[in-house]
């Protein structure tokens, strides 16, 4: 199998493990690496640990250029492993509905919504 075919797999897993719990995404800034040297912005990046591996995902914009002097900004989203000194060391960009459900379900639980919905409905 791929690597890519393997990013996914472990994108849906890692879809199940935020679900039930079990991985707990934390906001943090993101690695020099995906940021330094590049007009890319990177307004979020969440992680986790993972089976003892750091393990980021992000929500990216980028310029996209249509002429060396007209551009428009992309938004997409990324998946990184990064190392214990926060080196990118595996980025993961490809568009894929996996992708974007992680990001959607990690950024749910890191923003704590569901607890604070609570508490505004609770009367």
């Amino acid at each position: 199998m791929s690597n890519e075919g393997k990013a996914e797999q472990l994108l849906i897993k890692l879809i199940r493990e935020t679900s039930a719990g079990n991985i707990t995404w934390n906001l943090k800034d993101p690695p020099s690496g995906l940021v330094d040297a590049t007009e890319d912005v990177v307004p979020l990046y969440l992680q986790t640990s993972y089976k003892g591996k750091f393990i980021g995902i992000y929500q990216q914009r980028l310029r996209h250029y249509v002429d060396e002097d007209e551009f428009h900004w992309v938004e997409g989203v990324g998946f990184c492993i990064t190392d214990s000194q926060e080196r990118v060391v595996w980025e993961f960009n490809e568009r894929s509905p996996a992708l974007i459900d992680l990001f959607n379900t990690a950024r749910e639980q890191a923003s704590g919504i569901g607890d604070l919905l609570d508490d505004l409905l609770d009367d």
